[in-house]
């Protein structure tokens, strides 16, 4: 790429947040994108095309997915990631290809930054040059790669890496020249001071430059964006002293504690495997990813910082270290290497990670060995036995002849360590195994109580520290708890109370700010106070003493200096009002919020989460604390803790109790914990369907699914419910489950479409009272589960919105009544900590969700075979499909993919032909309905309405009783069916073949079989037909006649109530006087 281009690039990235630029390469997928361009065939782990960008007959453009980038082998000699390939092949700037990307996978980008100031402006030309500078020394260095004085460079590459990875990673060589690099740079027009600065050249007494690397191997160091930041330089003279491997200084672009070797191509696998393999260098890296381990990073030296496993932390919480086997020192007990990695380990495990080791041996003759030269091919690094980094480093730490003091210290280390696991399974299991490595149980326990102790009081004691230095800015003080000022040495009291500022909760409408208040006679409070309560004297005298005994003696002015004080000591937080899923990176419950660990609230209600920043979660405050009426659902919604039943024995108990709709459930709720990721992509979520009998159980899984938010959660009748309570039900939370139970057919039109606009998320459209008075949509952010008795195919458009599961089944065994209540004791627990479990995997979710939902769109299509299906139902099954294989290697589930994609497929055509069915079905009442209407066909000639207490037919052998009455259709086959195939086609709709008309009429649920002699009144054109007969005595009698015919019967309720028909409603010219019938 030339400097030109680079330079577009990042001038424009000025535009666009690095936090919105890592939310686009970790979402969009590389394959996904290059597709919709470019004819991608597969090539073992890679795809390969012909490129895009210059012509070729064979390909040699390839895509690693593992990694997230292409590269052309052939005359273009370039390659990047996502942004950069649509940059390219749309010739767009780097903001417009953030924004095409961002569009497609569903990304809000925030573009509300404040203007930059002149220094910022100036700090971020400064780091553009170095960037070009670098771009700039990287075709150089390439260039150079292909001369003859690079022979024995090439050869080593070659040796060591193989062919692809230096060529995708940019590997180039510096030549043992003095100037090249900054001869060619003076005749670009580069700042020379610049690349002084940076590391790339030096300069003489005498003002000329020279360069810093000569005859090395040059290895480009990026950042998260592939953007070259520095570089790590192998030395080829073999001079003596001279330094085997030299880095960059540092810059304004590169910083050695907080760049990470490898990052660029590591996160999608490492998101993948939810771990980092971590090395001591980067050739230990290009080693590794040469042979297919992608999520492999290093340091830049041999020790890792806190802020490096930050940035790993977003993507896995797993690592897992390679240390350099180096021989051992004399009087140490081990090498370099392995104390390298115990200090890494131990920070590691301080950061929340999950951590283990995979030792590599020494070599011959005890020489050092390393993953560069260990790890020649595959099976050699899968030979490496992994350990648990709290067991092997105990193994290190007894491992030697030391002092009592020297174990003591080892025992409080090692006990800190188990300390920070905060699982008491885990616990328990590491204290079984570290007794094998120094057996006393009691005094690993001793250690262990100790730390947890030390824990809690660390924790515990993190509180806000004020300066009270300040108070004398302002020219007051405090004593006893009362606020004075003096003047001319008399002391004058403002009040009989102090406020200790605590935070101040941003919101565009309604600011807030907290305060502790105390007063002379050591009584305190926590009051919330509105902005309209600290501008006015009165305002703010009638809050605090409407408290109790806290009293404002001074003037307004005084009160003036105090804000002023206060407002400069008060911390920012922001109010979470919509719990779940956040946009800043955490998911929220009413008592504490998640990223990679949980964060309770403190007993303001205020939860602290570093460089994200602060948050208010009220309903946990002792503001609100003994107000029941407020926050009723955030009390509710809250993380607990109290059941440690593991994820496994839960879904297990689930599809025991349930069967395969349990699975389909389980999949539901995996995919409603990452909506927002997947519907960026699909832009639709469906709506879970739970259809049965009363007692079938179908609200029992929604409740038992629920349980994973809230304990016994009581769902809404959708009947009694409005529009504006459902909404607010919905928008309360997001990527969490809503219940809605009790659905019929009969509900309000309105609320049936408001449910269908749940699944693109439409919502329902209000007036903003609060803000402008103009309309606003309500969120719609959460997974629906909808129970009821009636299936919803009174409208077929809702229908298809649904993943629609049926329980048959109302009368159960002993054994399973027994499982269910087994099951409704588990959830009465709370399983909260089921669904951190699940979140944990949101970068996988990110990275992976694409691929796999085309995967098994596929997967499906090829089950289907020819079967024709609704293309809507399909792309509904297929999104749990897809989240259940995204998830499934990392979490454990008691059922496979293959199960569940047979259920998909299962479910599928089911709902389908329910689908068709009940819409042929209603073409069909919807004639008889006209028919009925227009005056062609006539209640009691051509179909009767029948209430009985009893009934037998066909289909119901044995004579069934009613309590009450119970309305049946019974329905002159014959004609009715003469009278559809005449008329049908002015109705508007397709008409059925007769034998496919009876199988769906016979097969709907509410056919109720046939009854072969009904005799019906013979109607002609409205007119009941008579005949004439002979009296007795002579005279002639009119008398009204019926025949005898096959009658198709049906619950007239459920067709009228399925279908919106009325076949009751009296119809001009159908009032017939019923008479004697005979032949």
């Amino acid at each position: 790429m030339g400097t030109k281009g680079f330079l577009c690039l990042t001038l424009d990235n000025i535009m666009i947040d690095n936090a919105d630029i890592e939310k686009i390469l970790d979402r969009a997928d590389i394959v996904d994108v290059i597709s919709s361009f470019v004819e991608l065939k597969k090539a073992g782990s890679r795809y390969k095309a012909c490129c895009p960008f210059h012509n070729e007959k064979t390909p040699s453009f390839m895509v690693e997915p593992g990694r997230g980038t292409w590269y052309c082998f052939g005359a273009c000699k370039e390659g990047g990631n996502v942004i950069k390939f649509v940059q390219k092949y749309n010739h767009m700037t780097f903001r417009e290809a953030c924004l095409w990307l961002a569009d497609r996978y569903g990304i809000h980008i925030e573009d509300n930054r404040e203007k930059p100031s002149a220094d910022e402006i100036r700090r971020q030309k400064k780091r553009e040059s170095m960037l070009i500078i670098n771009q700039f020394a990287a075709e150089v260095f390439l260039q150079n790669l292909s001369r003859p004085e690079a022979d024995a460079a090439r050869a080593k590459i070659r040796q060591r890496w193989g062919e692809s990875v230096p060529t995708e990673m940019g590997i180039g060589y510096a030549l043992a020249e003095w100037s090249q690099l900054s001869d060619m740079a003076a005749v670009k027009g580069l700042s020379l001071e610049l690349m002084k600065e940076m590391g790339l050249v030096h300069k003489k007494e005498n003002g000329e430059y020279y360069d810093t690397y000569r005859d090395r191997i040059m290895i480009p160091i990026r950042d998260r964006f592939r953007n070259i930041i520095g570089w790590t330089a192998r030395d080829m003279s073999g001079a003596k002293g001279s330094i085997k491997y030299l880095n960059s200084c540092e810059s304004d672009l590169y910083h050695k504690g907080s760049s990470i070797f490898g990052i660029d191509n590591a996160i999608r696998q490492a998101t993948k495997e939810e771990k980092f393999y971590c090395v001591e260098g980067g050739p230990d890296v290009l080693k590794l990813q040469s042979i297919g381990i992608n999520n492999v990073v290093s340091p830049l030296g041999s020790a890792w910082t806190k802020e490096q496993f930050e940035q790993l932390k977003r993507y896995a919480t797993t690592l897992c270290f390679l240390p350099d086997a180096d021989p051992k020192p004399v009087n140490e007990a081990y090498g370099t290497g392995i104390a390298a990695v115990i200090k890494s380990g131990v920070l590691a495990m301080e950061c929340g990670f999950s951590v283990s080791v995979r030792e590599i041996p020494l070599g011959e003759g005890n020489q050092k060995n390393d993953p560069d030269s260990y790890c020649t091919n595959i099976s050699r690094f899968n030979q490496l036995e992994e350990q648990d980094f709290i067991t092997w480093y105990a193994g290190y730490a007894f491992n030697k002849d030391g002092t009592t003091e020297d174990k003591s210290t080892a025992v409080s280390q090692i006990a800190k360590l188990v300390a920070l696991v905060g699982d008491e399974v885990k616990e328990a299991m590491y204290l079984a195994k570290l007794r094998d490595t120094y057996n006393n149980k009691n005094l690993w326990s001793m250690a262990i109580n100790r730390e947890k102790k030390k824990l809690n009081e660390s924790k515990a004691g993190k509180s806000q520290v004020i300066n009270r230095d300040l108070l004398a800015k302002y020219g007051f003080f405090e004593s006893n708890n009362c606020y004075y000022s003096t003047n001319d040495g008399k002391e004058f009291q403002w009040s009989n109370f102090i406020m200790l500022p605590m935070f101040h909760i941003k919101d565009s409408l309604m600011p807030k700010r907290l305060y502790r208040i105390k007063n002379q006679n050591r009584q305190e409070e926590i009051v919330e106070m509105k902005q309209e309560d600290l501008v006015s004297l009165s305002k703010f005298k009638q809050k605090v003493e409407g408290l109790g005994n806290y009293i404002w003696l001074a003037s307004e002015k005084e009160m003036t200096r105090l804000k002023m004080y206060l407002y400069e000591q008060t911390e920012t937080a922001t109010e979470i009002t919509q719990l779940g899923w956040q946009r800043k990176g955490f998911y929220a419950f009413g008592n504490g919020v998640f990223d990679t660990e949980w964060h309770p609230v403190d007993e303001y209600g205020i939860v602290r989460l570093g460089e994200k920043g602060n948050f208010y979660l009220p309903a946990s405050s002792l503001i609100y604390r003994d107000d029941d009426k407020l926050f009723q659902f955030e009390r509710r919604f809250v993380h607990l803790n109290y059941s440690s039943i593991s994820l496994k024995e839960y879904f297990t108990k689930l599809v025991g109790v349930f069967g395969d709709n349990a699975k389909v459930g389980i999949c539901f709720l995996l995919a409603t914990l990452f909506r927002d990721i997947i519907t960026g992509y699909t832009k639709s979520f469906p709506i879970l369907n739970l259809f049965g009998p009363k007692g079938s159980g179908k609200s029992e899984l929604g409740h038992s699914l629920m349980a994973l938010f809230i304990i016994e959660n009581i769902p809404p009748n959708i009947q009694n419910a409005t529009i504006p309570a459902l909404a607010d039900l919905v928008a309360q939370c997001a990527n969490a489950l809503v219940h809605i139970d009790e659905f019929k057919n009969n509900i309000d039109i309105d609320k049936r479409e408001y449910l269908k606009g749940l699944w693109d998320g439409a919502g329902r459209s209000r007036m903003n009272m609060d803000r402008d008075k103009k309309r606003e949509i309500t969120a719609v952010d959460s997974g629906v589960i909808l129970s009821g008795q009636e299936m919803a195919t009174a409208d077929i458009a809702l229908f298809s919105r649904l993943v629609f599961l049926t329980f048959a089944k109302s009368e159960f065994t002993e054994e399973e009544k027994r499982r269910y209540n087994e099951l409704v004791e588990i959830r009465k627990r709370g399983l909260t900590h089921l669904t951190l479990q699940i979140l944990r995997h949101r970068a996988r979710m990110e990275q992976q969700f694409i691929s796999n939902y085309h995967t098994c769109l596929s997967d499906v299509l090829d089950a289907l075979g020819a079967e024709k299906v609704e293309d809507r139902i399909l792309r509904n099954w297929i999104i749990p499909l897809a989240a259940f294989r995204t998830l499934e290697g990392v979490l454990d589930i008691p059922f496979s993919y293959p199960d569940i994609r047979q259920v998909t497929v299962d479910g599928i055509l089911r709902q389908n032909a329910e689908c068709k069915s009940n819409n042929e079905l209603a073409n069909f009442w919807n004639v008889v309905s006209y028919l009925q209407q227009d005056g062609e066909i006539f209640i009691e000639g051509d179909y009767r309405i029948e209430y009985l207490n009893r009934f037998k037919s066909s289909l119901i052998k044995i004579e069934q009783q009613y309590q009450d009455p119970k309305p049946i259709l019974m329905m002159r086959k014959n004609r009715i069916f003469m009278l559809y195939k005449k008329f049908g086609k002015q109705v508007g709709d397709s008409i059925l073949p007769e034998g496919s008309l009876i199988y769906y009429l016979e097969n709907s649920k509410e056919y109720m079989g046939k009854k072969n002699s009904v005799r019906f009144k013979n109607i002609q054109r409205g007119v009941e037909v008579t005949k004439v007969e002979t009296t007795p005595t002579g005279g002639i009698a009119y008398k009204k006649t019926s025949t005898p015919d096959v009658a198709l019967c049906f619950d007239y309720r459920m067709i009228r109530e399925t279908y919106n028909i009325n076949l009751e409603v009296e119809v001009e010219g159908q009032e017939l006087e019923d008479t004697d019938e005979s032949e």
